[in-house]
């Protein structure tokens, strides 16, 4: 299990839940059906959290691949990763 120790060491750091990630994909998913959507959450400094942000506030917007991928093609991931992605 991840703990907060074990968080490479960045000065910025934003966290991200299971929750937070599948909210992006289904506001992903629904843009890419049509229906109007942001594809945006907001995160919060909160100092009670476990895994405190970095920063005050950040919006995390999700963007369609083919709209990202533009002027590059995508990184290498994990080879686990990948094969999950297939």
């Amino acid at each position: 299990m991840l703990e907060s120790g074990d968080i490479l060491d960045y000065e910025n750091r934003i966290y991200l839940s299971k929750r937070n990630l599948l909210t992006l994909l289904s506001k992903l998913e629904r843009l890419e059906a049509g229906e109007d959507t942001k594809c945006t959450i907001i995160k919060n400094a909160n100092p009670l959290d476990p895994y405190c942000n970095t920063v005050d506030q950040v919006a995390i917007i999700a963007i369609p691949d083919e709209k990202f991928y533009v002027n590059r093609q995508p990184g290498a991931m994990h080879p686990k990763d990948e094969e999950r992605m297939k």
